[in-house]
C-alpha cells in the first residue's frame, strides 16, 4: 500500500490528475449538451455522442500522459536502478505503477459514463437500464484501458522514452480514421474507445482481437516486468 501512495502523490502532485478530471468533464458536457439539443438523438444513442469526443481523441492521448508521467520519472533519473541496488523490490514498484494508472484511467472513464447519464436522464431515459444494456461496451472499454496502458507501458520500458511514447500515441490517435476505409480501424488500440461505443458493428473477428490483445498485452508487460532485474544485474 505505501507504493500504492506514493505512486497516487506522485501523480496528483503533478497536477496531471486535476486536468484530466477537467478535461473528461469539459468534453463529455460540451458534446452531451450539443446531443441534447438535437431532437433526432434519443436516449438510447446520447451516451455515444456524449463520449466521442473524449473517446477518440482526449483519453487515448490522456492515457499516455500519465503512463508517461508514472514511468518516465524512475526511468530518466535512474530511480529504478537506485531502487534495485538498494534492494527495493522493482517487480513491486513495476505493479503498483500498473494498478495506479489503471486506478486514475478507470476513475476518468467511470466520471465520463457518469456525467453521460445526466444527458440520458435529460433526454427521459433511464441510465441504470442504459448501462446494463450496454455492458458490452463497458467490458471492451475497460479492456482497451488495460490493453493502451500496457502497450504505453512497454514503449516506454523498451525506449526508456516518454517523447517516444507520446509521439506514437499522439500520432496513433489522430490519425486512427485513415484505416476506416479498409474496414480494419479497430486493429489500432488507439482506436478502441471509439469501437467500444460502437461495438454492435463491429465483427467477431474484431472482438477477438481486442480481447486477445488485451491478454497479449498483459502476458508481454508482466514478462518485461520481471526480467527488469536481471536486465540491473548485468549493469554490475
Amino acid at each position: 500500500m505505501d507504493y500504492l501512495r506514493f505512486e497516487l502523490r506522485k501523480i496528483k502532485g503533478s497536477g496531471i490528475l486535476v486536468i484530466g478530471v477537467v478535461l473528461t468533464i469539459l468534453s463529455v458536457l460540451f458534446q452531451g449538451y450539443l446531443g441534447l439539443m438535437v431532437k433526432e438523438i434519443t436516449c438510447d444513442i446520447i451516451h455515444v455522442t456524449a463520449m466521442d469526443l473524449f473517446s477518440t481523441l482526449i483519453f487515448p492521448i490522456f492515457i499516455s500522459v500519465v503512463v508517461s508521467e508514472s514511468f518516465s520519472i524512475e526511468e530518466t533519473n535512474c530511480g529504478i536502478a537506485n531502487s534495485y541496488f538498494t534492494n527495493i523490490s522493482i517487480n513491486k514498484i513495476y505493479t503498483m505503477k500498473l494498478l495506479t494508472v489503471r486506478l486514475i484511467n478507470l476513475f476518468y472513464f467511470i466520471l465520463a459514463a457518469a456525467i453521460t447519464m445526466i444527458f440520458v436522464a435529460l433526454k427521459g431515459g433511464n441510465p441504470l437500464l442504459t448501462l446494463l444494456k450496454e455492458w458490452k461496451w463497458i467490458v471492451l472499454s475497460v479492456l482497451t484501458i488495460f490493453s493502451l496502458i500496457n502497450i504505453v507501458g512497454l514503449i516506454i520500458i523498451l525506449f526508456k522514452s516518454r517523447l517516444c511514447s507520446m509521439l506514437i500515441s499522439v500520432i496513433a490517435t489522430i490519425f486512427a480514421s485513415i484505416l476506416n476505409p479498409l474496414g480494419i480501424s479497430w486493429l489500432n488500440p488507439w482506436y478502441g474507445f471509439e469501437h467500444a461505443l460502437f461495438y454492435r458493428g463491429l465483427s467477431p473477428i474484431a472482438i477477438t482481437y481486442m480481447i486477445t490483445l488485451f491478454v497479449l498485452s498483459e502476458f508481454l508487460i508482466k514478462k518485461k516486468i520481471q526480467v527488469i532485474p536481471n536486465l540491473l544485474e548485468s549493469m554490475v
